[in-house]
Formats: C-alpha cells, sequence, structure tokens
C-alpha cells in the first residue's frame, strides 16, 4: 500500500524553491497562530481570525503549488502529498465545526482534539512528500533540508508544553512539580535534538545542513513570541544561531574522525550542547528581565551533563548491532 503511495522525484529546481517557499508560508502561519492562543486568549471567540488566514492561506498555496507541479510533470498519481492534503483539508473543516460548536480550546487541549490530530498527520504527509520528491536518494537537497527542519518544528509545535525555550516561566517557579517539569523539558528537547542529528547523519547531511535544520527550528519556535515580545523573538533566533553554530562544530568533527564511537559521542554532544545553550538562553533571559534565578550552579550544570548519557543511548540507534559500524 505504502509503495503505491510514493511520489514521483521532482527535479525542477524551480519547482524545489517553489515547495520551500509553500511550506515556510504555510508552516510560520501555524506558529503564529499558537502564538494567538497563547497570548491573545481572550480575544479569540472565533474560527474565522486573522491568524487562521494565514495558516489556512498557507495551506491553500502549498496544495496550488504541489498541483502546478504535479501537472506540469504529466503526474496524476494519488501520492502521500495527495493524502495528506487531504486529510488536512478535512481536520480543517471539521476544526471550523468543532470550534463553532464547542468553543476555543484552552490548555494543551489544542494538542489532543481529533481535529487538530489530523491537521497534525496531514501536515507530516504534506511534509514527507517534499522530502521523498528530492531529486537524489543519495543526498538531501535545500528542499528536503528545509521539509526535515519544518518537520523538527512540527515535533516541538506539538509539544510545545514541554519546549524550556518558549516555557522559560516555569524555570522561575516555587513549586515542586512546575520545577521538576521544565527540568523534565530541557531532556526531552535534548534527547529529541540527538534523535534529530542521527536521522540526518544517515542521510549524509552536511555541517551546514544540519547547523541549519537546528537554525530553522529555533526561528520557527521564536514566532511562537512574536505578538507578546519581539525582544524575546530576537533572543531565541540569536540563541537559535549559537546552536547552529555549535552544531556546525559537532558534525565537521563526527565527519572528520575515525573514531569507533562517533556516532554515540556527536549525538552525546547534540544533547549536551543543547543543554548549554539552553542553560545560558536562561542566565541572558533572567538578566535582561532582572529575574532572581532560583536554580543552583548545580542543578544547571545537570542540564548540560545528564544528557550526554542520553544522546550517547540515542546515538546507538545509528549503528548496526552486528557490526557495531555507522548505519548508512
Amino acid at each position: 500500500m505504502f509503495n503505491k503511495l510514493s511520489p514521483l522525484p521532482i527535479d525542477n529546481v524551480n519547482h524545489r524553491r517553489l515547495l520551500m517557499f509553500a511550506m515556510f508560508w504555510f508552516f510560520s502561519g501555524a506558529w503564529i497562530d499558537s502564538s494567538a492562543h497563547t497570548y491573545l486568549l481572550n480575544d479569540i471567540e472565533t474560527f474565522f481570525t486573522p491568524w487562521h488566514a494565514v495558516l489556512y492561506s498557507g495551506y491553500a498555496f502549498s496544495v496550488c503549488v504541489a498541483l502546478y507541479i504535479k501537472n506540469s510533470m504529466n503526474d496524476y498519481k494519488f501520492d502521500v502529498g495527495v493524502l495528506g492534503a487531504v486529510i488536512f483539508g478535512v481536520g480543517g473543516a471539521s476544526d471550523a465545526i468543532w470550534h463553532s460548536l464547542l468553543g476555543i480550546e484552552v490548555g494543551v487541549e489544542p494538542l489532543i482534539t481529533p481535529s487538530h490530530l489530523m491537521l497534525f498527520l496531514g501536515s507530516f504527509l504534506m511534509l514527507d512528500y517534499v522530502f521523498t520528491t528530492r531529486p537524489s536518494k543519495e543526498k538531501l537537497d535545500s528542499a528536503a533540508i528545509f521539509s526535515a527542519a519544518t518537520s523538527y518544528a512540527l515535533v516541538m509545535f506539538i509539544t510545545s508544553f514541554l519546549n524550556p525555550v518558549i516555557r522559560i516561566g516555569s524555570f522561575y517557579s516555587k513549586e515542586s512539580y512546575l520545577e521538576a517539569l521544565s527540568g523534565g523539558a530541557v531532556i526531552f528537547q535534548t534527547m529529541l535534538a540527538s534523535i534529530v542529528f542521527v536521522y540526518l547523519i544517515r542521510f549524509k547531511a552536511s555541517p551546514k545542513q544540519i547547523g541549519f535544520v537546528y537554525f530553522l527550528s529555533f526561528f520557527y519556535i521564536s514566532i511562537n513570541t512574536s505578538m507578546f515580545d519581539l525582544g524575546w523573538m530576537g533572543l531565541i533566533i540569536g540563541f537559535g544561531g549559537l546552536f547552529a553554530l555549535l552544531m556546525y562544530r559537532v558534525t565537521t568533527w563526527y565527519y572528520k574522525t575515525n573514531h569507533d564511537r562517533k556516532i554515540q559521542v556527536s549525538a552525546a554532544l547534540t544533547a549536551s550542547v543543547y543543554g548549554l545553550v539552553f542553560v545560558l538562553y536562561f542566565l541572558t533571559f533572567s538578566f535582561i528581565n532582572g529575574y532572581e534565578i532560583p536554580w543552583r550552579f548545580y542543578g544547571l550544570g545537570g542540564l548540560v551533563t545528564t544528557p550526554l548519557l542520553l544522546g550517547y543511548m540515542v546515538g546507538n540507534l545509528g549503528v548496526s548491532p552486528s557490526t557495531g559500524e555507522v548505519v548508512e
């Protein structure tokens, strides 16, 4: 069944660039909508909002682009991209009905409603369409990298309640359960970052490509703060750039070294570097806003060192269990 859904390769460079623009419009709209739901909740009383307009116009543009490309290739196959567009469209219509009958969701409810789950599934399939239509199976082009970065950001979107970068307020709480949740959120994101690294390495992504994936993911999540504080948005983008630069160095080391545990070490470094960048972000955020730092030095240090162990375990996913060599 899944082989029947496999799309045809898209070789035209301009078509690939058009897909990148469509993805950026579409998924930036999703993050703008999340910003509105986070900071303008009391002003949202209907499905028909400017934020939904950006999201669904991006979806409509993405569908039109895909149809234009498929028509120019004489490709009328029902593939994974078409399936994703249909699921998202049904989910969007269901979402309009859901909001009209049951109102606007609050808290984590938007992440688990049936209509939103359909939107998430449709989005992933549409991104998979861009990824799997890459011209060469031996390497990732810019559109495929853009798709991988957007997929990574979409996972962050779905788990935004466990994203310490945008839920940084919980780090200043005196409540023990919030303190535990904030620490767990960092650990979760460090493991997610290391999983993405192992995934990209198996596709032989270059250091620049891997750095871009992490930077774009930070750029997307920064949009969440756009309707509250543009300075905060800029801070997130800045530390996203720092993380991308450090990951460029980690990836460069990976490709240059002959270390027999290089994938495990690199995945461990990825997780630890994420923890380090977050701690620096947390300290900078506290300094700028004049907040007292409730975490002691060994607690913050643990957010950098503990991920080393977890990242190393994730790195084992990239090796053959029989030979111990990196899986190609």
